[in-house]
């Protein structure tokens, strides 16, 4: 199986970082972005793309994680947009934290989905909310909704196991949890 990162400009690497610990074991991950060029996350680190995703098969692709930052540059992205339904047309995973959820409900993919995102959950007087205004938003840190997770940006322990138990590396409920108890550091 194959999971896609998305990287754009001042991303939170921070927030897939658990994620991609937990699932480079059994599957293959590879970061895509619009355009090949480094990519600079909001820690400062640069980042070299593997694909631009208009040379990517949405086929090929069983997860795409779109970590946080600031999405407002890519709302009007035709491009973006376009390969996300693809991915959900496809019935593929799609993953997305804080801004990441941001960016699903400003590209329109949240309409009548039960959703959370930004920092810890979208409030009636955040910037974000207007794009969430036909979701169904939750006070949850993390909300599957088919096959769309998104969750609160300081959720990334949570939202990490969870995208580890979508792509099936947990046989029960029992290593679920104690896969969160490692990633929270609870004994």
């Amino acid at each position: 199986m194959k999971i896609a990162l998305f990287y754009y400009d001042e991303f939170a690497e921070f927030e897939i970082g658990l994620a991609c610990l937990l699932l480079h074991h059994r599957h293959d991950i590879i970061s895509v972005a619009l355009e090949n060029r480094v990519y600079t996350s909001e820690e400062k680190q640069r980042f070299f793309i593997d694909k631009v995703i208009k040379d990517i098969d949405a086929d090929s692709i069983d997860l795409l994680i779109i970590p946080g930052g600031d999405p407002n540059p890519l709302f009007d992205n035709r491009e973006l947009k376009n390969f996300v339904e693809d991915l959900i047309h496809k019935n593929k995973k799609i993953g997305g934290i804080c801004g990441g959820a941001i960016l699903l409900a400003g590209l329109g993919i949240l309409k009548g989905k039960k959703c959370t995102g930004n920092t810890s959950g979208v409030k009636p007087n955040d910037d974000a909310y207007k794009y969430y205004s036909e979701s169904i938003l939750s006070d949850e840190q993390v909300v599957v909704d088919g096959n769309i997770v998104t969750a609160q940006g300081q959720a990334y322990a949570e939202f990490a196991v969870e995208l580890a138990s979508q792509m099936g590396l947990f046989k029960s409920k029992g290593e679920y949890d104690e896969c969160l108890k490692w990633c929270k550091n609870i004994r």
